[in-house]
């Protein structure tokens, strides 16, 4: 049995660290980026070779920076040569009201989560195409990209937005090849984000999920697996809600 090589960027906390321990327990390769907590990326890296992973590569990554993603896939090519799944996790979330967002935070929220997106698929195509069997992409995304943001800012809800119509082109344009990609839009998660919301607003925000509390990184990481299996190898082109009830209109 082939043992799957999988890249996970934003590894060092929350969902992403749920991520990575999934797939290290499933006896995956990994290959886990950060951006600015090495410290914490290596405690996750020790705790997935724990937990069973195969192998663990951990590299800091800029998704602003097209020659980050270049040479972090340049690494990856010539340890691996393959790669069999993609999840773009790493991203910005930062709460700054709308008539306080300049052009250069606007910007730079856009580019990491939006244009990363875009040019970390891209760049990893080679990989995915040199590799046998199911090969899948897994773009994180947020219920703010379908329904817009009211706690978070409307920068983070466009760049959320913009990673839903990446994933269905993408899905289109590499369908043919075998290749799969497909969105997760979490609700709010118990994570170092939403730690930043407190006292009315984090109660209003929690008050509104009709299954009465945040969820667990857990409760995604669970999802980005079984969508980068080939259990789900007739999925591709489809977004998964993981959001407590939250209602999508």
């Amino acid at each position: 049995m082939t043992t799957r090589r999988v890249l996970l960027t934003g590894a060092s906390s929350g969902i992403g660290t749920a991520a990575a321990l999934e797939f290290a327990r499933e006896g995956a390769a990994l290959w886990i980026t950060y951006a600015g907590r090495e410290a914490e990326a290596a405690r996750v890296a020790e705790d997935c070779r724990a937990a069973g992973a195969a192998e663990v590569h951990v590299s800091r990554l800029d998704l602003r920076d097209p020659a980050s993603i270049e040479t972090l896939m340049a690494d990856v090519g010539e340890s691996w040569g393959t790669l069999h799944v993609l999840v773009n996790n790493g991203g910005v979330c930062p709460y700054t009201p709308y008539q306080d967002i300049d052009m250069e935070e606007w910007d730079g929220v856009l580019e990491t989560n939006a244009r990363g997106t875009f040019l970390l698929t891209r760049a990893a195509l080679p990989l995915l195409r040199a590799a046998q069997g199911d090969r899948s992409v897994v773009n994180i995304s947020s219920i703010a990209g379908q329904v817009g943001a009211l706690q978070t800012g409307i920068h983070y809800a466009a760049s959320k937005g913009a990673i839903l119509a990446i994933t269905r082109s993408f899905a289109r344009h590499l369908a043919g090849e075998g290749i799969r990609v497909n969105a997760v839009t979490p609700g709010p998660v118990a994570s170092a984000i939403t730690d930043q919301l407190q006292g009315a607003g984090r109660e209003k925000l929690e008050s509104g999920i009709p299954l009465g509390a945040f969820g667990q990184p857990a409760d995604v990481a669970w999802i980005i697996s079984a969508l980068a299996s080939e259990r789900s190898r007739f999925i591709t082109g489809a977004t998964y809600d993981v959001n407590g009830g939250v209602r999508i209109d």
